[in-house]
């Protein structure tokens, strides 16, 4: 038993290295782009997460794996004033909308639901933020993180969508 446990660990290692020496660059970038963008959701303030936000934009600028749509309607739901860290949760709703996408090749194309997967990407952020700096603190965010959790985000984030008449065309 003892050692069919560590041959299955080995064989498995082995099978995780052999998969990621296969990989393309390409694959791995998108690999680290999901990993990037999660770990930016947990440690926003983290001292690499101006790097990892950098590297992060020019990747989804420059690949074709994925476009993104940014959207009028939808940004007005991030507040501009006294809000100390929008480029940050700007760049965090972008990429959440691009890990979507990734993950869910069979909705590229759904908007909304891209849309909606920023700002939870977003909020999870901000959350962190506001727990490791009081100064990120929003009353409009606040608005939105309540909305999330009485499960009004969605609508909120369709009305601003359909307000902004935004659509496939408005794209990276």
């Amino acid at each position: 038993m003892k050692r069919s446990i560590v041959f299955f660990a080995v064989v498995s290692l082995l099978y995780a290295t052999g998969s990621v020496l296969g990989q393309s660059q390409s694959e791995k970038d998108r690999a680290a782009f999901i990993s990037n963008t999660r770990l930016l959701e947990k440690v926003p303030f983290n001292p690499n997460a101006a790097g990892a936000r950098e590297w992060g934009f020019k990747w989804l600028v420059e690949t074709d794996q994925v476009t993104v749509a940014i959207c009028g309607g939808t940004m007005e739901l991030i507040p501009e004033k006294k809000n100390k860290f929008k480029a940050e949760l700007l760049m965090q709703h972008t990429f959440g909308m691009g890990v979507f996408k990734l993950e869910n090749p069979d909705k590229k194309s759904d908007e909304k639901s891209a849309q909606m997967a920023g700002f939870e990407s977003m909020l999870r952020a901000y959350e962190v933020m506001v727990n490791e700096n009081e100064k990120a603190r929003n009353s409009n965010l606040d608005s939105l993180l309540a909305k999330q959790k009485a499960g009004e985000l969605k609508a909120v984030v369709d009305a601003a969508f359909d307000k902004g008449k935004c659509g496939s065309s408005n794209s990276k």
